[in-house]
């Protein structure tokens, strides 16, 4: 599966919804693969779920739920909803997913670093002296 293995097809897929608008009537079909995928799948990657293709079940109703929020986000703006402004807002989502996943996994690894716990000294670590308090 390349999108999981290479998130700039996300990134791709990002503009050709923002670029949804310029394109002309039918030819707006090749918009649909990344409509159906791109914000699904950059939205899981940035809840740290792995892009597999189990994911794609989820991804595409992810997607869906995205674009009837965008939709209802638009209507209730005043906005008039039409390839244009659906396609800029989701491509936008799509992206900021994808920054804030890339973010993510950034802070993650610094923070890895930072709390790594030192090696255990073993059962001796743990061991009781006579002169605290233990009775002989």
């Amino acid at each position: 599966m390349q999108l999981a293995r290479d998130p700039g097809l996300l990134a791709v897929g990002a503009l050709l919804l923002m670029g949804a608008a310029v394109l002309p009537g039918l030819s707006r079909v090749i918009v649909l693969p990344a409509l159906l995928l791109a914000p699904g799948y950059a939205f899981l990657r940035l809840l740290g779920q792995p892009a597999n293709w189990q994911a794609i079940s989820v991804a595409i109703p992810v997607s869906i739920v995205l674009i009837v929020c965008a939709a209802l986000l638009l209507d209730v703006s005043s906005i008039r909803l039409g390839p244009g402004s659906l396609g800029l807002l989701l491509g936008a989502l799509t992206a900021i997913f994808l920054v804030g996943s890339y973010a993510r996994q950034l802070f993650a690894g610094q923070a890895g670093g930072l709390h790594r716990r030192p090696p255990s000294a073993g059962p001796d670590e743990f061991r009781h002296d006579a002169a605290f308090g233990e009775r002989r």
